[in-house]
């Protein structure tokens, strides 16, 4: 190419949002093929699409029939196979309510070679089936996890704290339209937030889900002592909740960014020094 590798490093780097430029420049040459390849593969994507495109043609045939069982994740074994994985630095979930940790037990291996990942997102999922898994599956990330995203879970949302304060450096906590279940079996309890917590010093973003709803202000006096966030986003919150939610985040508040509900609502942002 006659560049020098800095240069072609730096002009990729600025491209590392766009998945389909990177693609076509790793095609290109040798340079951008070594400069890119770390930038497509830094997020695993474990998704049924994803799945579904490493799967023959009869296990496709089992998958529509829901016998699956062991290739639920076979992606995440074909991804380590190739050697992928080395690159990654965030893990995106998203398997449906069905999907359960133990389900990673073939790929496990693979799974666990996943030490250096800073940013873990899982959507759609029932917290209160994932219990048992929190640290027996995810003890691999508590050295670098620093991000966790809920998006859409159902339960408590003392079990998705209790899943949150498994990783020792995580600074930065999203969770995003809570739902309760309807319905939780009489012999299960409920865990007991203890004050020992990671530095959660970081991002919290907070979006609910109904007005009637009051996980977010319950939430907020749940959090352990020494948790100071320094940003807070609050989206489909009620303005009731807001004040509890803000005493929960201590005196170390920075900046504070507030989306009310309603169609046409404006963004609010605003700095809290």
């Amino acid at each position: 190419m006659g560049l020098p590798q800095e240069l072609v490093d730096h002009i990729m780097d600025m491209l590392q949002n766009d998945l389909r430029a990177l693609e076509a420049c790793s095609l290109t040459c040798k340079a951008m093929f070594a400069s890119t390849r770390h930038l497509i593969h830094q997020t695993l994507r474990l998704t049924r699409r994803n799945n579904q495109s490493v799967l023959t043609l009869e296990e496709k045939l089992r998958y529509l029939r829901w016998d699956y069982h062991d290739t639920e994740l076979r992606f995440l074994s074909y991804m380590g196979e190739r050697g992928f994985l080395q690159y990654t630095r965030q893990v995106h979930i998203r398997m449906g309510r069905i999907f359960t940790p133990n389900i990673l037990i073939p790929h496990l291996d693979y799974f666990r070679s996943l030490d250096r990942v800073h940013s873990l997102t899982i959507e759609t999922f029932d917290a209160i089936i994932w219990r048992n898994y929190y640290k027996p599956t995810f003890v691999h990330f508590h050295p670098t996890l620093t991000s966790l995203t809920f998006h859409d879970p159902v339960n408590h949302y003392r079990f998705l704290l209790q899943f949150a304060l498994q990783f020792p450096n995580l600074e930065n906590l999203c969770i995003e339209r809570l739902r309760d279940s309807e319905w939780i079996r009489p012999d299960l309890t409920i865990p007991t937030i203890v004050d020992k917590s990671p530095p959660l010093r970081g991002h919290l973003r907070l979006v609910g889900v109904d007005i009637a709803v009051q996980w977010p202000a319950e939430f907020a006096y749940e959090l352990p002592d020494g948790i100071n966030f320094r940003s807070v986003e609050l989206q489909d919150v009620p303005c009731n909740h807001a004040q509890h939610i803000l005493s929960g985040c201590g005196h170390t508040l920075e900046n504070l960014t507030v989306v009310p509900r309603g169609i046409g609502a404006h963004r609010t942002s605003r700095s809290c020094r």
